[in-house]
């Protein structure tokens, strides 16, 4: 099966994908920024997100793809708008898992910031999934993967799942922001081949949806 991966952090399976970088080393061997550097490639449709760190918030990294991963680094949304500020992106990723430290409406308010830069809002929020998919519905420039929040909160929509978890995914992939949805494993963290069990029938529509934010950003 053919298929992209919008959150990984180092090749597998996937035909093309958003590789992040990972300046916290893993068992798992994840890449630091300088091996994911290695793998961006736009003509294999392999795109290398930058993890900025919090010893570079201020500074003018020189690369256009960026990820903001707050409960790692512990910066602030003032300064990761002032980042993306004078770095102007062509792609931003934030993680979203940053609890209590930053609320649902920092994100949005970032995004509306930049409207013109695409914003993918990695693993929609966890727990606060509901907040996240109506970010996405009203603000254009917002994107979404699951990654993470399918497969330890939904599990999958297992009966020991959480099942507010599976069914906001459901309802996103039906809605009008459905072509704001991406397929993220997070892999070598989780199972690409779960993952692709999971969304099935809705692979193609995630296909398209990558290739269209690609074609946006590359």
């Amino acid at each position: 099966m053919i298929f992209y991966d919008a959150h990984i952090h180092k090749k597998s399976l996937e035909a093309g994908g958003f590789i992040i970088g990972l300046e916290k080393k893993y068992d798992k061997k994840t890449l630091s920024n300088t091996e994911a550097l290695l793998f961006h490639s736009v003509e294999e449709k392999y795109i290398s997100f930058y993890q900025v760190t919090k010893a570079e918030i201020d500074s003018l990294i020189g690369h256009g793809y960026l990820k903001y991963h707050a409960r790692l680094e512990g910066y602030s949304p003032d300064e990761v708008v002032h980042s993306i500020r004078i770095n102007q992106p062509r792609a931003v990723i934030i993680d979203t898992l940053n609890e209590p430290y930053w609320v649902p409406y920092d994100y949005w308010k970032i995004a509306q910031i930049f409207p013109e830069t695409p914003i993918i809002l990695a693993h929609a929020g966890g727990y606060a999934v509901n907040e996240f998919i109506k970010i996405c519905n009203i603000q254009k420039n917002i994107w979404i993967d699951f990654s993470l929040t399918h497969s330890v909160l939904g599990k999958y929509g297992e009966e020991d799942g959480l099942s507010i978890i599976h069914q906001a995914i459901c309802f996103s992939l039906k809605h009008t922001f459905r072509n704001r949805i991406l397929l993220g494993s997070d892999y070598p963290f989780y199972d690409q081949n779960e993952v692709l069990k999971y969304y099935g029938a809705n692979i193609g529509m995630l296909n398209t949806n990558f290739e269209t934010l690609l074609k946006m950003i590359k």
